[in-house]
């Protein structure tokens, strides 16, 4: 009787799965990855390739840390950052206390549920930094497979954490610089897709955390980013950024007995521009960024294009607004120099084209230490 019972079960949850989800249109593609993401730069579009924002600089363009007259540019102790879909916590409480991932994911279908956290903490000279970065973000979304039609759960996570080595230099009166960044890395990722058809194999007797703990990818390795930012005009800081991502950037080392290594992060290259106008305590700032000039990561047009604007006030409040991927995005700041205080929403496409699959975030960032 309990294997007739276990039996009915099984297809129900398999039944209820297909309703649910065959409505859903082919269009689950992935964000873009980013081993870091600035919470000032969220704010306005996720540009700042051609800025120079202390340990910001260091993963947006390594060559903006010699942009400075101090020896000391920046000490950062701590710095969290917390970023999330406003439906994350809805999807936590309907994961307390259920065991059966069927009837979770075919109860959360048709959504996109992301959250990440990060934290920095390094100090930044003017031609040298070091610092340590740690990063996990995850996606979760249930849709139609389109190589297969089936109704299919997406979850993918990945938690970077590394440490980085830059030195920089200018050049001809601080109208070229150029920055290195040597970076140690290892990465942990899930890249699930659990099918309708997987109810009965893999679902029926396993938790989500147990899934997700089999498929777990780890493997560590050493890359590269070279960047290269030219000053075409000091007084308003109009500037051209350039930058080579990821030189090398592969998993292949302490990869565990039983497990491959972790996707490689693909060698991409981004240009920026920058421009201010107003006077020393009162500015605004204009910002674009293209990302993956060659397109490496086959995405389309409108997925690497960032447009930003900010206005800073005696450098203590900064009120911030952009285009991430043809979304808006909103910011602010309070800057009490050993504690700074950053916040506003981005919109971060998941889909294979922008406007198709949006995924709405909020994010918070405090720093603490001795800060630009």
């Amino acid at each position: 009787m309990d294997g007739i019972i276990k039996t009915i079960k099984c297809n129900l949850n398999t039944i209820i799965l297909f309703i649910l989800l065959f409505k859903i249109q082919p269009i689950y593609s992935q964000e873009l990855q980013r081993e870091y993401r600035s919470s000032r730069f969220l704010g306005r579009g996720d540009s700042g390739i051609a800025d120079a924002n202390g340990g910001d600089s260091i993963f947006y363009n390594p060559a903006a840390i010699a942009y400075t007259n101090n020896i000391l540019n920046e000490i950062v102790l701590i710095s969290p950052q917390i970023e999330g879909t406003s439906n994350i916590k809805s999807l936590y409480d309907s994961a307390q206390g259920n065991g059966n991932v069927a009837s979770l994911l075919a109860g959360n279908q048709n959504k996109v549920y992301s959250a990440a956290g990060q934290s920095f903490t390094g100090i930044v000279f003017k031609k040298v930094s070091l610092g340590v970065m740690d990063r996990i973000n995850s996606n979760i979304y249930a849709g139609i497979d389109p190589s297969t039609g089936i109704p299919t759960a997406n979850i993918y996570g990945a938690n970077r954490a590394g440490i980085y080595l830059t030195l920089a230099h200018d050049f001809f009166d601080g109208h070229f610089l150029v920055g290195l960044n040597g970076k140690y890395i290892q990465k942990k990722e899930v890249d699930l897709a659990i099918s309708a058809l997987d109810v009965d194999t893999k679902l029926s007797n396993n938790s989500l955390k147990t899934i997700i703990n089999n498929s777990l990818n780890v493997g560590s390795g050493v890359g590269a980013d070279i960047g290269f930012l030219l000053v075409l005009h000091k007084e308003s800081s109009t500037q051209l950024g350039f930058t080579v991502r990821n030189l090398g950037m592969q998993y292949r080392w302490t990869v565990p007995e039983g497990s491959t290594a972790p996707s490689s992060e693909p060698t991409v290259f981004d240009t920026g521009f920058k421009t201010t106008f107003g006077t020393k305590k009162s500015r605004v700032g204009l910002y674009l960024d293209f990302r993956d000039i060659s397109n490496t990561e086959k995405a389309e047009i409108g997925k690497r294009i960032h447009l930003g604007a900010e206005y800073i006030l005696n450098n203590f409040f900064g009120i911030m607004t952009g285009l991430n991927q043809g979304y808006p995005t909103f910011g602010l700041f309070l800057n009490f120099k050993i504690v700074k205080i950053e916040g506003g929403m981005y919109t971060e496409e998941i889909g294979k084209i922008t406007g198709s699959l949006p995924s709405e975030r909020f994010f918070v960032r405090i720093m603490l230490g001795w800060l630009k």
